[in-house]
């Protein structure tokens, strides 16, 4: 009978501590993440520097989705994440108005929002990037300083209809008011695509026998631009971008881009998942985390390159 009471009293324990186990694995705090476009070199760089953060907390578990520049597969990746009813959502938007209908339905669901990089129209959420207006406005300020005068420049915005392309574009145009004399020769969209900045500088080398200045919205297009100058044998161009990325500050280094404007993928990153922390912790999330843009230029490219 000794036996037997031990034994009951063993599987009575075992009862207990299983569905115990279980209830803790259901706790484990649920983050559904939808990527812009996995394609996208700072998306993605920002994206693996996300998955190293949450290596912090083993009690958060991620989701993640590829929009892969489509609205309509981000906002069902939304309903998706809200299905499984996640703690959670970190949206990389594909469209800043686009995007309304997938943040408000995360609201009424009750689930936090982070909009990270890219803001949101509407909806309540927490913005999590730096100000592309600022992105712009260092291009322009460096433009407006280092351009010969009577310069003529052209430019290469983002995908058209997206809010940081425009931000960017008007950031730009705005620090160069003081500049009357520099022409503006062409100003067209490459689509933040490295192939697209290539044709369309190869156009304008065509049509456009000297330009001293080209601005783009990313570094990808400059890097484009750059390599149809190259081809070309066009010299004296001062380039500029945007992100920071690898194969652009070794082309600062080596004196062929002007300029990148530095955007922190690691350090917006970090900033997303402490807000998750803050969130998980049952705290309210900040509406706004600022992580500041920076200048690259050859003086300092040195700090960036570490």
């Amino acid at each position: 009978m000794k036996k037997l009471a031990t034994v009951v009293f063993a599987c009575a324990v075992a009862f207990a501590v299983t569905p115990g186990a279980a209830f803790a694995q259901a706790k484990k705090f649920a983050v559904g993440y939808t990527n812009l476009a996995d394609t996208d070199v700072f998306t993605m760089s920002r994206k693996n520097a996300f998955i190293e953060a949450i290596k912090k907390d083993a009690d958060v578990s991620v989701s993640f989705g590829d929009a892969q520049g489509d609205i309509n597969k981000q906002l069902d990746q939304i309903d998706n994440f809200i299905a499984q009813k996640v703690n959670a959502i970190i949206i990389v938007p594909v469209d800043y108005q686009g995007i309304v209908p997938g943040v408000e339905k995360a609201n009424k669901a009750g689930i936090p929002v982070i909009a990270l990089g890219i803001e949101s129209a509407g909806g309540k959420y927490t913005f999590v990037g730096s100000k592309n207006l600022d992105a712009g406005r260092m291009q322009g300020e460096f433009m407006a300083k280092e351009l010969p005068k009577n310069a003529q420049i052209v430019y290469l915005q983002g995908q058209p209809g997206l809010s940081h392309s425009k931000e960017r574009h008007d950031g730009f145009l705005k620090a160069m008011e003081g500049r009357k004399d520099v022409k503006i020769l062409a100003d067209l969209p490459a689509n933040y695509d490295r192939a697209e900045g290539m044709k369309v500088t190869e156009d304008w080398i065509q049509k456009f026998p000297k330009f001293d200045g080209l601005i783009a919205a990313n570094d990808q297009m400059a890097l484009g631009a750059l390599q149809a100058l190259k081809t070309a044998g066009r010299k004296g161009v001062l380039i500029s971008g945007v992100d920071g990325v690898k194969d652009a500050l070794v082309s600062i280094k080596a004196g062929e881009i002007a300029q990148s404007i530095f955007q922190n993928a690691k350090g917006q990153a970090d900033s997303a998942f402490d807000v998750v922390a803050t969130i998980k912790r049952g705290k309210p999330a900040p509406k706004e985390v600022l992580v500041p843009f920076e200048s690259i230029v050859k003086g300092n490219v040195d700090k960036f390159m570490k």
